[in-house]
């Protein structure tokens, strides 16, 4: 270009080109995390022995009328929060077991804690689920627990629920594993071998 000549208005290619190529990674760098991201994770749940609950006196102790006293199961977890955040299991949606041994099925009837109930960061609970079974044998089966919880009632991030599943390699009584009085109803947390 020459002193006699006009520079031209505007913008030339070569800068509208630097330009573009520093604007596309502000624009990938603007994308926002998923919510779930920053609302802190969720419970550890370890599975623990399995009991069957023979006769009348869970159902009476504990008031969980519909217990079938022939048929009644209690399954028990270690609920550790591992957070720095509170997290709540929640009754709705309730938890559910499920297995896939053929001709058997549970239906929740209760648990202990009652829920829901929160879970300050650090601690642990036992948690036990009491359900009748449709049959009463003392078999070997899988089985599937899937919990709720969250931070909050609503849950806004909507988390996923925990699944755990493990084998039952049998459900004894909790007396003939030494559990009396209130423990024959409400054992504590014996891990599984």
């Amino acid at each position: 270009m020459s002193d006699l000549e006009e520079p031209k208005a505007g913008v030339s290619r070569r800068t509208v080109t630097k330009a573009m190529a520093w604007s596309v990674p502000a624009i990938a760098l603007a994308v926002p995390a998923p919510a779930y991201a920053a609302s802190g994770g969720g419970p550890d749940i370890e599975p623990g022995v399995a009991f069957k609950l023979p006769g009348n006196s869970c159902a009476q102790k504990l008031n969980f009328p519909t217990l079938d006293p022939d048929k009644g199961y209690l399954f028990t977890f270690l609920v550790t929060n591992n957070t720095d955040k509170p997290i709540i299991i929640f009754a709705s949606p309730a938890p559910t077991i499920t297995t896939t041994a053929a001709g058997l099925t549970f239906s929740l009837v209760g648990t202990v804690p009652v829920l829901p109930f929160t879970l300050a960061p650090g601690d642990d609970v036992t948690l036990g689920l009491y359900a009748n079974g449709s049959n009463s044998a003392n078999t070997t089966f899988d089985v599937t627990a899937t919990i709720y919880w969250g931070h909050s009632i609503p849950d806004p991030d909507n988390h996923d629920p925990i699944i755990v599943s493990w084998t039952v390699p049998s459900t004894p009584t909790p007396q003939s594993e030494g559990f009396t009085g209130d423990e024959a109803c409400v054992p504590p947390f014996v891990p599984l071998d």
